[in-house]
């Protein structure tokens, strides 16, 4: 009898400790990994320092999409998240040039397995659409609701944002050079 209970609590002390729920309330979570929907609109790059730098949780990720099961999970949650049946949110997969591969935020690429592309892909920054759960791409200046990632066991850490440096001023001088003298001689 106390080998059983003795078993029984150690069964509950192991569920509880493989218990990985996300660190907010409000994150969804799939396959262990949390889902943060920011309906706030920001471009590419301040989503990504948001999820980076400022998300109050935890560091993470914009939203790492690896597979269609993730692809339909995250539209179906932006489809209340942000209140809309054809918005277009930010995940996690960028490139640098057109010529370049995309590479998911945590900087794996996209590989030649599995692509979520609908037709429009010439730009470098992609962003999924609740009506299908497919990415287009988009150039930076879009603003839009972003989706962020994390796994709660190991969330990510990012070093500090470099700061933007002051651009230096040198103080001016004005020299002025005496022109020619004029005498005037009244009588």
């Amino acid at each position: 009898m106390i080998r059983i209970k003795y078993l029984i609590a150690l069964s509950s002390i192991i569920s509880l400790a493989n218990c990985r729920g996300c660190l907010d309330a409000d994150d969804k979570e799939i396959g262990g990994i949390c889902f943060k929907f920011v309906n706030q609109k920001m471009t590419y790059e301040n989503a990504r320092d948001w999820c980076h730098y400022k998300n109050p949780v935890t560091q993470s990720y914009l939203a790492l999409v690896q597979n269609q099961f993730t692809a339909n999970f995250v539209a179906s949650y932006g489809h209340n998240a942000f209140g809309s049946s054809d918005a277009t949110f930010w995940i996690g997969l960028s490139r640098d040039r057109n010529w370049n591969p995309f590479v998911f935020d945590n900087g794996v690429t996209l590989g030649q397995g599995w692509s979520n592309f609908d037709n429009q892909n010439s730009l470098n920054f992609v962003a999924e659409r609740v009506s299908n759960a497919k990415w287009t791409t988009f150039n930076d200046s879009t603003t839009m609701p972003f989706v962020c990632s994390y796994d709660p066991t190991e969330p990510p850490v990012f070093s500090p944002p470099t700061p933007s440096r002051a651009p230096t001023t040198t103080p001016s001088t004005t020299t002025t050079t005496p022109g020619p003298t004029t005498t005037c001689k009244f009588v």
